[in-house]
C-alpha cells in the first residue's frame, strides 16, 4: 500500500447514503461457488453494513461494496446494473480454474 498526502476533494458526484451490494459465498458439492446477493438500503454507513454481512455469514466468505448510483430497488430478477466499489472482501472465483461439465470418450 502507498499513502501520497492530497488537498481536499472536489469529486464529480457524492452519495451521503449509498446503497450496498453483499455476495455470500458457498461451496456447493460439486466444488463450484454459489453466490446470494443482497442489496442494503436505507444504511446508516459502512460499519452497518459490514456488521450486518458479518452477522449474516455465517462462516461463509462475503464481498462489500458500495454502488455507485442510487438505483432503486426492483423485483427479485432484475439485474441491478450500478458500478460497484469494493470495500471488504474478494470473489474466491478469481483465478480459479471451474469444470463446468466432463467429456466421457464412447
Amino acid at each position: 500500500m502507498r499513502a501520497s498526502e492530497t488537498v481536499h476533494a472536489e469529486p464529480a458526484f457524492s452519495l451521503d447514503a449509498p446503497n450496498y451490494r453483499v455476495n455470500f459465498w458457498q461451496r456447493s458439492g460439486e466444488g463450484a461457488w454459489v453466490l446470494d446477493a443482497f442489496v442494503l438500503t436505507e444504511v446508516r454507513d459502512v460499519s452497518e453494513a459490514l456488521e450486518w454481512a458479518e452477522v449474516q455469514a455465517n462462516g461463509r466468505p462475503f464481498e462489500l461494496f458500495a454502488e455507485g448510483r442510487d438505483e432503486p430497488v426492483g423485483a427479485f430478477g432484475t439485474p441491478r446494473t450500478s458500478g460497484l466499489v469494493r470495500l471488504f472482501g474478494e470473489n474466491p472465483n478469481v483465478g480459479e480454474p471451474v469444470v463446468i461439465g466432463r467429456f466421457r470418450k464412447v
